[in-house]
């Protein structure tokens, strides 16, 4: 061990008080903390851009039209049949107020019809179970009035499953000339123990159910938008996520501001509406963007093989970490800014733990029972 009066003991103490300044200031933390407020920051770009382009075109609209048409088709595949119980549909009074009003009549406007990728359809973007319901139950009322008005073939298979049918609600659900969906809302019927009203919470189930499938449609679409943007987004702002953890690592200055602007981000009461985007993106104290020069600056181009592969590790990685979402990342960023600051509180007495510094009460105790 180095003495006072050692020359080479003034180096091992400056060192060795530079591992202590280090592990005091938590520089793999702060680094950590400033990728995840950058993936936040991105993150709402991408988001708000997503939404817009996905109000813009009325994503949900078609998705929900699509759904609609399958849901009356009752078959993998659109029919003639459900096309046409889905043109009565769409005209049933109550679906009609859902429509957004249009400046006058548009006699080209069909709603089994998927519109062009630039004209928002006027559709609903969300229906309720029960003015679904409502309006195929009116549509079934209506049909035994009506089969002499269908084609042939349809109405001698309705005429074949009202005659296994001896109540009034079976043959008017029988009597639907559409053969898929008459099966399917029979078989409903039945399941109810041929209860009308029964039949009606099963309707709104199977209804409910195939909305939960055409949401993962619309997700799986949204998320493919996402990839396309974040892909933009990161490539314009060269937004790569190893020059970033560099610099953060070295720079103690950078890695100062950027800490005090996720502090600021992930504050008390804050949640991810509350971040100001464009206000973020301009703050952000991070080597962002291009410079049309070859160097071994952060924002200049690669100058060799390995600085390229690493470049696109570093861009790929951002990509991957923008799919997660601004909300998992503004709620791993609070948790990490809150261990950073305080640590995690000790629980409370009547506290039950649920993760990193989470807890909730567990209410007042109930007495023994002896």
């Amino acid at each position: 061990m180095a003495e006072p009066n050692d020359p080479g003991f003034g180096r091992s103490l400056s060192g060795r008080d530079c591992i202590v300044r280090r592990m005091f200031d938590f520089p793999a933390l702060d680094v950590a903390i400033g990728l995840i407020f950058l993936y936040v920051v991105l993150s709402l770009v991408c988001t708000s851009a997503n939404e817009a382009i996905a109000s813009g075109v009325g994503l949900r609209a078609r998705f929900l039209q699509l759904g609609i048409l399958n849901l009356l088709s009752a078959a993998p595949r659109t029919t003639e049949a459900g096309i046409a119980t889905a043109r009565s549909f769409y005209a049933h009074p109550l679906i009609q107020t859902m429509i957004r009003p249009s400046r006058g009549p548009d006699p080209s406007l069909d709603p089994t019809a998927v519109s062009r990728w630039w004209r928002k359809p006027p559709y609903p973007s969300y229906l309720p179970s029960r003015a679904f319901v409502a309006a195929i139950a009116d549509i079934a009322a209506q049909a035994p009035a009506r089969l002499g008005e269908v084609d042939p073939g349809e109405a001698a298979k309705a005429g074949r499953r009202l005659a296994g049918l001896s109540d009034d609600f079976g043959k008017t659900l029988a009597a639907i000339p559409n053969e898929a969906l008459s099966e399917t809302l029979l078989s409903l019927y039945r399941a109810a123990g041929r209860d009308a009203e029964k039949f009606g919470l099963e309707a709104a189930r199977w209804f409910d159910d195939s909305m939960e499938r055409v949401s993962g449609w619309y997700k799986r679409r949204v998320r493919l938008i996402l990839l396309v943007i974040a892909t933009i987004v990161v490539l314009l702002m060269n937004a790569d996520s190893l020059t970033s953890a560099r610099v953060l690592w070295r720079d103690d200055a950078v890695r100062a501001a950027v800490i005090k602007q996720a502090e600021t981000a992930a504050g008390d009461g804050q949640s991810v509406e509350d971040v100001q985007v464009d206000r973020a993106v301009k703050q952000l104290d991070l080597p962002l963007g291009w410079e049309l020069s070859f160097g071994d600056r952060p924002t200049q181009l690669p100058n060799d093989a390995v600085a390229w592969i690493a470049k696109l590790i570093g861009l790929v990685l951002t990509i991957a970490a923008l799919m997660l979402g601004a909300p998992f990342w503004f709620d791993v960023l609070s948790k990490v800014a809150r261990v950073r600051g305080t640590g995690a509180p000790p629980p409370a007495t009547d506290a039950i733990r649920s993760g990193d510094a989470d807890q909730a009460r567990a209410g007042p105790r109930l007495p023994d029972i002896q």
